[in-house]
């Protein structure tokens, strides 16, 4: 007996063939579909903060959804993602100061599902560093208990040449090749001419560059450099303020072992737009006796500006105005030094000095070098009637150097020929000891590395004993 199969419905076979066309079509759709959708153009940073970057891309027609992904590397390993509506997205959780790599493409399920597109161009971002410290360890803030005792305070002042002038035509001049002997002579090195001393307790700065982009370390200045490097034997120096605006290259370090800091500020002397004349102030109370006094660290105007004089003249004429002024000082020991851009002798017509160190005399704050019975700007002077107690060390020579080899040193042994860089104190103060910082052969020339075009200015000054 034959079987006979027995025949499917054409009904049937027709909706089967149906179905297997619909799916031989889907399968060939799907990828033809993702194909042709395009990756997102113009990826772009639009916001970026120290932990997030906001990117935006133009839309593409009819995306279901976008897939963003970053990484720190550049081949995207271990990339995160996030997924998006919008054609914008704000990456978050990152880390500052940090290189990320971001793409994004269309996907399917509002982002989440499969991706349509190839990934965009990379677009690369660096998170912003944290912002630099505008104030550092000051040390303990309790204030001192009086012991009615006085205290020395060592005082030092001194122009180190601003990084910005360094110049490739003069390698030694620039200031990786200078740092370490400023940070030395500082720090009491001995020389030639110097004995070794204690450090200062407080150092009027000036021309310490406030440019971060000097140095490749984070938050790191000319000023701060040299801090590290005071500090770097174990010492405990900090600046006043670290804002760079605060009084431009015009600084303050102090010992915070010695001193406390109460209150510290800055004064332009002449008009907006001239980066020298400042003020930079601080009110101190030393921790060892209780005395509170009144420190600046000043920097006229220098020859090359325009109109130097007449502005240099004005500037001192406000200085000495804001030192008799009580709201400032509060009537407290006043104590300052700077680069005052001006000879005890008059130089053609810059006088400033030879006009205002009487007048500073007047004021009740005189120069360290000089007794208050005399003419300041005297050129005949000479160190026997000088103001400190012990003969002022190479008071003979000129402060500033132009970093020439051979020092400007007058052949009377006596006479005093110091210049631009001045020490002032009130005139009731005891000086004990002032000196210029030299380091010579016999023949006057500067011995190794020369620190700055100036030269270091330091002194001692009784502060008397209070009661509480």
């Amino acid at each position: 007996m034959v079987h006979t199969p027995a025949r499917t419905p054409r009904s049937v076979l027709t909706m089967g063939m149906v179905l297997v066309l619909a799916c031989a079509l889907f399968a060939l759709m799907a990828p033809a579909e993702a194909a042709t959708r395009p990756a997102p153009r113009s990826l772009r940073s639009v916001s970026a903060d120290q932990t997030s970057i906001t990117v935006r891309w133009h839309w593409v027609r009819k995306a279901p959804g976008y897939r963003v992904r970053w990484s720190t590397k550049r081949s995207m390993a271990g990339a995160h993602r996030l997924a998006t509506r919008q054609h914008r997205a704000r990456i978050a959780g990152l880390a500052p100061s940090t290189r990320y790599f971001v793409q994004v493409a269309v996907a399917a399920r509002g982002g989440h599902g499969r991706r349509l597109s190839p990934w965009s161009r990379l677009l690369v971002r660096r998170t912003p560093a944290p912002p630099c410290p505008t104030q550092g360890n000051l040390g303990d803030p309790a204030p001192a208990t009086t012991t009615g005792a006085p205290v020395d305070l060592r005082v030092a002042t001194f122009n180190i040449r601003t990084i910005t002038l360094d110049s490739a035509d003069h390698p030694e001049q620039r200031w990786r090749s200078r740092a370490d002997r400023v940070a030395g002579l500082l720090l009491g090195g001995a020389t030639t001419r110097n004995q070794p001393t204690a450090p200062p307790d407080v150092i009027a700065l000036q021309e310490a560059n406030q440019s971060y982009a000097k140095f490749a370390a984070l938050c790191t200045n000319q000023m701060i450099d040299l801090r590290n490097r005071l500090n770097a034997g174990g010492g405990h120096y900090e600046a006043t303020s670290l804002a760079p605006s605060a009084s431009v290259g015009t600084r303050i370090l102090f010992d915070t072992t010695r001193l406390r800091l109460e209150h510290s500020g800055a004064v332009l002397l002449a008009p907006a737009g001239t980066t020298h004349p400042h003020l930079a102030w601080a009110i101190f109370q030393v921790r060892e006796g209780g005395q509170r006094f009144f420190f600046g660290s000043v920097h006229l105007v220098p020859p090359e500006e325009t109109n130097s004089n007449v502005v240099r003249n004005a500037e001192w004429d406000r200085l000495i105005a804001l030192l008799s002024d009580p709201a400032l000082t509060q009537g407290l020991p006043v104590v300052l030094g700077g680069d005052f851009n001006s000879p005890r002798v008059a130089a053609g017509a810059n006088t400033a000095a030879q006009t205002h160190l009487p007048q500073m005399t007047t004021a009740g704050v005189g120069d360290t070098l000089i007794a208050p019975d005399q003419n300041s700007a005297d050129p005949a002077l000479t160190v026997t009637g000088a103001r400190p107690q012990t003969r002022p060390v190479n008071a003979n020579c000129a402060s500033f150097n132009g970093f020439r080899t051979l020092q400007r040193c007058a052949t009377d042994p006596d006479a005093v020929a110091q210049d631009i860089d001045y020490l002032f104190a009130s005139n009731g103060l005891t000086v004990k000891s002032w000196e210029l910082v030299l380091d010579l052969d016999p023949q006057l020339n500067w011995l190794g590395t020369i620190p700055s075009d100036h030269n270091l200015v330091r002194t001692t000054v009784t502060l008397p004993g209070v009661t509480g």
